[in-house]
């Protein structure tokens, strides 16, 4: 099992504000797993130093 960290960004590029730990199998789980936590704030996932994927911020329905 590989560590992971989800970082929830002020702003696409800026200073994270919130994080959430994960383990999985490998890449591809990690990314299932948080897909459904993506939202309003853009994300990134990484593993150690290791940047595996951002997340842009969702558009509002009512934008």
């Amino acid at each position: 099992m590989l560590n992971y960290r989800l970082y929830t960004l002020r702003e696409e590029g800026g200073p994270f504000v919130d994080f959430n730990d994960l383990t999985a199998q490998d890449d591809v789980e990690a990314v299932r797993i948080v897909k459904p936590s993506t939202g309003l704030r853009p994300m990134e996932l990484w593993c150690g130093k290791r940047k595996v994927k951002s997340f842009p911020a969702l558009q509002s329905e009512t934008a």
